[in-house]
Parts: C-alpha cells; structure tokens; sequence
C-alpha cells in the first residue's frame, strides 16, 4: 500500500535573513521601490513584506547640520527580528507567582 496523495502542505513561505535585509538596505538607499525589491531577491518576496521589513529597520539619523533623515538598516531590522523571535511562545508558569519571582531572583543575585 503506497501513498500515492499527500494531504501535507509544503510551506509556502521562509523568513527573510540577514543576508536578504543587507540586500534590501543597498537597493532602498539606491531609490528602489518596495515591489522592484521584492522581485529583485531570490526567492522574490511580495512588495508587503519589503515594506513591513523596512518600517521595522527604519531609523532616524541626525546629520551635522541638525537635519534628521530616515533610513533603511539592516542591523537595526535583524536586532528586532531577533527581539520578536525570542518574546514567541508560552508565557512562564511563575509568572503570577511573585513571591516565588522574588525567591529566585534573590538566588541568581546572591549565588549567581
């Protein structure tokens, strides 16, 4: 008896890396709409994506003249990505237990 039909899905997509946002920080600074972007990486990424990921690296930088302008960095995209990733999951079970938060807490200062 061989499976011929699978009912497993493949998935569909894949998160960017560090290497795709470097990408997209050389090609924002050069004036590349998000869409042109997009279709530029492999594999190529939908014009929203580009756009979530550069509002999430957008940074205000202070010229000398104390002008700001807003920029695309790819070290400030993948610092967030890295902070979101790691707040994912279940909350912990001694979240509400405070006297126990306080125990602990006291061990790791104390005995490090």
């Amino acid at each position: 008896m061989s499976q011929v039909q699978s009912n497993t899905k493949t998935k569909k997509w894949k998160q960017l890396t560090e290497k795709d946002r470097y990408k997209i920080e050389a090609l924002f600074q050069k004036g590349i709409s998000a869409a042109e972007i997009g279709a530029a990486l492999t594999p190529k990424r939908d014009r929203r994506t580009i756009e979530r990921e550069i509002a999430r690296g957008l940074t205000t930088l202070h010229n000398s003249d104390w002008t700001e302008r807003e920029v695309y960095l790819a070290d400030v995209g993948q610092r967030k990505h890295r902070e979101a990733a790691a707040n994912k999951g279940r909350g912990l079970k001694i979240g509400h237990d405070h006297k126990l938060a306080r125990y602990i807490e006291d061990k790791i200062k104390k005995e490090r």
